[in-house]
């Protein structure tokens, strides 16, 4: 009978340090999860207030925040940036032909 209690003593044994490794992996899990989770959250926070203050960025430089605006404003803006540097390339070309006039000592006026 005693045999049959030392077994079941030492399973038992066996069986609780299996449980209390386990029990410990688990807490180390835990902690790292936390952790991270502590991370994600600052890194959530912070990111939430770059926008707000990107937003409030946009309002006061834009007039607007809303992303379909802004991009409606940036085609504007390159559209009169193309145009203006047709303008200036038209102009430089004028100033050219306006030289090389000068320089083949034709008199006109530019």
């Amino acid at each position: 009978m005693e045999k049959k209690n030392n077994v079941s003593d030492e399973t038992f044994s066996q069986r609780d340090m299996l449980v209390q490794q386990k029990l410990e992996r688990l807490r180390i899990e835990y902690g790292k999860l936390h952790e991270q989770k502590i991370a994600t959250d600052r890194d959530r926070k912070n990111l939430e207030e770059q926008l707000r203050i990107l937003r409030e960025k946009a309002e006061r430089e834009y007039g607007t925040s809303d992303i379909e605006q802004l991009k409606a404003l940036l085609e504007q803006r390159r559209l009169e940036n193309d145009r203006m540097v047709e303008e200036y390339e038209k102009h430089i070309e004028g100033i050219k032909q306006g030289l090389a006039a000068v320089e083949k000592g034709e008199t006109k006026e530019v």
